[in-house]
């Protein structure tokens, strides 16, 4: 056994190898290839790490930090600020290896795998050998506007959880890991309280997705791993830059010199000795290039799944990019987008079925295709409800814009404006709106248009109630009497017809006339007036008829008021 893990019969004869094959005596400052770009471990891993950690600390054990991520990500930058290392993001793919200036227990693994297709098993490889040697990953991703995971750090999460989960299943005494989640070209130092719970939700949502060995399916994630959320802001804003990696720093220090937030916890630990970590090394880098039925390879199906249908996000959510890049610079301009709520339904349904189909080949009822395929979903369904709420604020405008216009056409016509005549602007202005309202309605959005509406109306009123004392009117009212004047003739009176309606009601009930109340209501050209009484009774009450009032009487009248 070597710190856990059984030996393969040649292991023996390996470590005689690796022995003879020390490097020089003399420290080595460069990063030395221990995993080159045809997934080949170096001879000579297990003396150079030897010779690299000769300085670790009495009674202390080696601790490993790997990083992965995608290439030109700024891996080799973060890692050579933070510990003093001389890695080259220039380098070749594979595994470099480099002891840590600022920490001498420290080892640092940088992976850099080729960004292709091809490579994906070779990443995944990667992944789950640094998964099971570090103390702490470094999982490097980049920034977006809604802080989810790529496609890419999803396919790395599921693999650092497939492969603690199978070493567990095997009964291999599984340590508690860190991942150090670092978003790359944030635009602070620090992330929102939104953008941590997307990334947690995220991460959660992975391991769901992650197909559970016998006898674990309902493990938890805070059993195997412990997450931390950093970030790294680009190099270009320099103080953000030095801050944040100068506090991560701080973080890492030696033992003697960390504070209480170190990140190098012992229950993390690995507990691998230097001089048997090239063995333990190799072990691992064979296990992981099995064949299917050793090793990692017992998820590859299911990982292979997972990059089916993450290859498919990627594909259709260009569909769907380059039409909401499209629409979004449109709206920016304040110009509408023509039956967006027609052509918003039309892409989602199309992209949906892009994504359908490029995943048929997978597993029926797989969890990671439906996350995928909802994480899909909503996020096409949160711009397009993005667009259509600037789209309705076009509309207000537009409504404010087309009520002033027909407000002042009329007091430029007649001198002034009556309320009817507001209140039928009004009612014009709104079923405009609402025609318009519903070209911009996609019905998979399922959304409430009533507090839409009932805003609309309430500033029209607003702006029809102040309308008719506005100094606009005014100087308007003035124009229209010189006008006249200079006709030569005063001006006659307003010409005008106006209908009006009203409903005259009462109820009145048996009793002695205590009880008396009346109600009043008027909008526009329309009027309703209630009483109530409790009279019947009274002597005065059917002097009239000689009999007592009916208990409910109801008026309808209307009113032609004509002015010449």
């Amino acid at each position: 056994m070597v710190n856990g893990i059984a030996r393969r019969p040649w292991a023996a004869g390996a470590l005689a190898l690796l022995a003879a094959a020390a490097a020089p005596a003399a420290a080595r400052k460069e990063a030395f290839r221990m995993i080159d770009a045809k997934a080949r471990l170096a001879d000579a891993t297990a003396g150079y790490v030897a010779d690299a950690m000769s300085k670790l600390s009495d009674g202390r054990q080696l601790a490993v930090v790997a990083s992965l991520g995608p290439r030109h990500i700024g891996k080799s930058s973060l890692l050579n600020q933070v510990f003093g290392a001389k890695f080259d993001d220039e380098a070749g793919a594979g595994v470099w290896i480099s002891p840590a200036s600022h920490n001498k227990d420290v080892l640092l693994l940088n992976a850099m795998a080729a960004d292709s297709a091809e490579s994906e098993l070779t990443q995944k490889r990667l992944a789950a050998l640094c998964s099971s040697v570090a103390d702490c990953v470094v999982l490097n991703a980049w920034y977006t506007t809604s802080a989810r995971p790529t496609t890419a750090t999803v396919d790395i999460l599921s693999t650092l959880f497939a492969e603690q989960l199978r070493q567990a299943s095997e009964g291999a005494g599984v340590q508690r890991s860190l991942v150090l989640y670092a978003l790359h070209g944030t635009d602070g130092d620090a992330l929102s309280a939104q953008q941590l719970a997307e990334l947690r939700e995220q991460v959660a949502q992975t391991w769901e997705a992650v197909p559970k060995p016998a006898g674990l399916a309902n493990a938890a994630l805070s059993d195997y791993f412990d997450f931390k959320y950093i970030a790294v802001p680009p190099a270009r804003a320099a103080s953000e830059h030095k801050e944040a990696l100068s506090k991560l720093r701080a973080q890492f220090a030696p033992p003697a010199d960390a504070a209480a937030g170190s990140l190098l916890k012992p229950s993390y630990t690995k507990a691998i000795d230097v001089e048997n970590f090239g063995v333990l090394a190799e072990q691992l880098w064979a296990d992981a290039c099995a064949e299917p039925d050793d090793g990692l390879a017992a998820t590859r199906e299911q990982l292979r799944m997972c990059y089916i249908a993450s290859q498919a996000l990627f594909a259709a959510s260009a569909i769907a990019d380059k039409a909401l890049d499209k629409w979004s610079a449109q709206v920016a301009r304040k110009r509408a987008v023509v039956a967006f709520g027609a052509q918003g339904r039309q892409l989602l349904s199309r992209t949906l079925a892009k994504y359908d189909e490029d995943t048929a080949a997978c597993e029926p009822g797989s969890k990671f295709v439906a996350m995928q395929r909802a994480q899909l979903s909503g996020r096409i369904k949160t711009e397009l409800a993005r667009l259509f709420n600037d789209q309705v604020r076009m509309l207000n405008v537009e409504a404010m814009v087309k009520l002033r216009e027909l407000l002042l056409l009329t007091v430029a016509r007649q001198g002034s404006v009556q309320d009817w005549q507001v209140a039928n602007m009004q009612t014009s202005v709104e079923r405009w709106f609402t025609q318009k309202l519903a070209e911009l309605v996609v019905p998979e959005l399922a959304l409430n248009l009533v507090p839409v509406k009932a805003e609309l109306s309430a500033r029209l009123a607003q702006y029809g109630s102040r309308f008719a004392s506005s100094a606009t009117v005014q100087v308007q009212a003035l124009q229209y009497l010189a006008e006249r004047a200079k006709e030569g003739r005063a001006p006659k009176g307003k010409a005008a017809m106006a209908v009006s309606y009203a409903l005259t009601g009462a109820v009145r009930t048996a009793g002695s006339g205590n009880l008396q109340s009346f109600a009043s209501y008027t909008t526009g050209p329309y009027s309703a007036n209630f009483m109530l009484a409790n009279d019947r009774d009274l002597p005065e009450s059917a002097a009239a008829t000689g009999q007592p009032p009916p208990t409910l009487r109801l008026q309808p009248k209307i009113t032609f008021d004509i002015d010449l």
